[in-house]
């Protein structure tokens, strides 16, 4: 499963890591946005799983629709 930007961002920080096995709703990325007052938000996972990919790093910019990282299930 391929998770994507909801809103456009720089990348602040990556809270996983490859391997890394998350719950749904949790937090995965810290995105500072591009309105004028620069508004913390997270992208969060949508279901249990597990990191497969990621592929941006801190200080990325991410346009809406933009892949940032892929899961998979829980082997």
């Amino acid at each position: 499963m391929i998770i994507r930007a909801e809103w456009p961002g720089y990348v602040v920080d990556v809270l996983v890591s490859v391997g890394q096995e998350v719950d749904e709703d949790e937090n995965l990325i810290l995105m500072e946005g591009t309105d004028s007052a620069h508004t913390p938000f997270y992208i969060a996972a949508p279901d249990a799983g597990k990191i497969r990919k990621i592929y941006l790093e801190e200080g990325d910019f991410v346009d809406e629709d933009d892949e940032v990282l892929e899961m998979g299930d829980v082997e």
